[in-house]
């Protein structure tokens, strides 16, 4: 039997039922729940966790890493998280910076390898999609100001991928994956703002981690 942990922010999160109370919803309304059902259906007797938290920044992931990810036994850990320092530092001058970002990364990464020395770590690339700017709602100023976005965004995917070399994790990479994506449908059919998913874009991410996972010759999921 595998156990399978997820943690991020709200894109993992989705909404999740954290009180445990409605079993059909505690992995979530996001992609974690797409790829959860899956796996469960082929692999009968796994586990997928889910500890993400809506609106978590680096910082706030690494404050309730022991509780939420040390202390939880798992044989794969997946983390997804970057977007939210961005949009913190931008909008609240409450995010961290690429440089501060990587180093409370690495030191996350850092405590996993001590403490769980056998799991596997998969670590997802973070994305920004630019929506119309017509549909944008509360994301106006990502289009109004995309260049500063994108550049702060291919910094931290630039750091993930790294990190992965270092600790040599699998790696995911939504961001390339969204790239291509857009050359099939517009932003709007996978994202409603950017950064959050449709149906469509859960679905992607979802067959995306599973096609990097599921094919890493040293994993085994079942």
């Amino acid at each position: 039997m595998k156990t399978i942990l997820f943690q991020g922010d709200s894109i993992t999160d989705a909404n999740r039922d954290k009180e445990g109370k409605d079993k059909n919803r505690i992995l979530g309304d996001g992609y974690v729940n797409f790829l959860g059902a899956s796996l469960m259906c082929d692999y009968p007797g796994i586990q997928i966790k889910n500890t993400a938290i809506a609106g978590n920044r680096i910082s706030d992931l690494y404050g309730r890493w022991i509780e939420d990810t040390l202390n939880i036994d798992f044989d794969v850990l997946s983390i997804l998280c970057g977007v939210n320092d961005i949009g913190y530092a931008l909008r609240l001058n409450m995010g961290a910076d690429a440089e501060k970002f990587k180093f409370v990364y690495d030191r996350m990464l850092q405590e996993v390898k001590q403490a769980k020395p056998q799991a596997k770590i998969v670590l997802c690339e973070p994305f920004l999609l630019k929506p119309d700017i017509n549909e944008a709602g509360n994301s106006a100023d990502i289009v109004e100001n995309w260049e500063i976005w994108n550049k702060h965004m291919l910094e931290r995917r630039a750091i993930v991928k790294a990190l992965s070399g270092k600790y040599q994790t699998i790696f995911v990479p939504f961001g390339s994956m969204f790239e291509e994506a857009l050359k099939k449908a517009p932003v709007k059919h996978w994202s409603p703002d950017g950064i959050h998913l449709t149906m469509a874009g859960n679905e992607l991410m979802a067959r995306e981690w599973l096609r990097c996972v599921e094919g890493e010759l040293n994993v085994s999921i079942s």
